[in-house]
């Protein structure tokens, strides 16, 4: 069975199966998030919202539930449920299933929380010059403070932290990674290469869709990252086409040391719906990089 948390939702149009390749059967029920890629993720994690064991017969409001754990474990049963009982259901139908509960059920502090989050306009977008030394996201400064070139990986990295004083430290951290691959990878690849979860990694959610309706197909990871005895991260990283070739804008934030990698799922998890969680998803999905780069890069070898 697919796990819906760990499936790259094609949004092209046409209405996407959750288990089945996408068929249009007419309109898609996410079409205007084609032009707002930041809604798909409000949408994806408002699912947390709608947690419950059985879709039908044991639904709880979200708000019933005590912890935020609690609310991430069942929405991830509902979700795998849905799939089961409904293996050709298109993801529009799951997400109308759990407003349909959520109004049967009269979940009003759910239903309010996903009409606000509806409203959220995409950030606006941000070129990202290689003249530029500093970035401000979602109202906070990030200094530039390395660029480097790995010699093994063959990768160029443009590093920017929250906290330049103490860039071992940040809290928040960007990092633009451009592939000197030969030949030239695609978008597909270099997302394919990342989502590939290794030891105290866990993907939280995947899923591609066009920059803008027609556009290039943009990739889009959000993971955590554990490592015994020191500090975890949530990780949120959008791979699109630069020029003829990709760039993978990498977004990190600090976590706790956590005990384990999942509780520090959970920890991520919480995060990420948090306002300063949504605010810089948000900004990170307006990046892109400007021209110029790649003239900029060969000096840095």
């Amino acid at each position: 069975m697919i796990k819906l948390d760990v499936i790259y939702f094609e949004l092209t149009g046409c209405e996407t199966s959750v288990t089945a390749s996408s068929q249009c059967s007419g309109p898609f029920p996410f079409s205007l998030l084609l032009r707002h890629s930041a809604l798909m993720l409000v949408i994806l994690f408002a699912t947390m919202l709608a947690a419950q064991t059985n879709p039908v017969d044991n639904f709880r409001c979200p708000e019933s539930y005590a912890t935020d754990a609690e609310r991430v474990a069942a929405v991830k049963a509902f979700d795998e449920n849905f799939a089961k009982q409904h293996p050709q259901a298109m993801v529009g139908d799951l997400v109308a299933e759990r407003n349909r509960l959520l109004v049967a059920h009269d979940c009003r502090q759910t239903l309010a929380n996903i009409a606000d989050n509806r409203k959220t306009e995409k950030a606006t977008l941000q070129i990202v010059s290689p003249q530029e030394q500093s970035l401000t996201m979602a109202g906070r400064r990030f200094t530039r403070v390395d660029d480097y070139y790995d010699s093994t990986t063959r990768v160029w990295s443009v590093i920017f932290v929250d906290d330049p004083q103490h860039p071992e430290s940040f809290a928040n951290q960007l990092i633009l990674n451009f592939y000197d691959w030969t030949p030239k990878p695609t978008s597909e690849k270099v997302a394919m290469t990342l989502s590939n979860e290794r030891s105290g990694t866990k993907n939280i959610f995947l899923f591609k869709a066009p920059d803008e309706p027609g556009g290039e197909m943009v990739y889009h990871i959000v993971s955590v990252t554990h490592t015994q005895s020191q500090a975890d991260f949530v990780n949120v990283m959008t791979v699109g086409g630069w020029e003829k070739a990709a760039v993978n804008i990498d977004f990190s934030h600090r976590l706790g040391v956590g005990i384990d990698l999942h509780k520090s799922e959970v920890e991520a998890r919480q995060w990420l719906l948090s306002a300063e969680g949504e605010d810089l998803r948000n900004a990170v999905t307006a990046l892109r990089v400007g021209v110029g780069w790649h003239e900029y890069l060969k000096q840095v070898k």
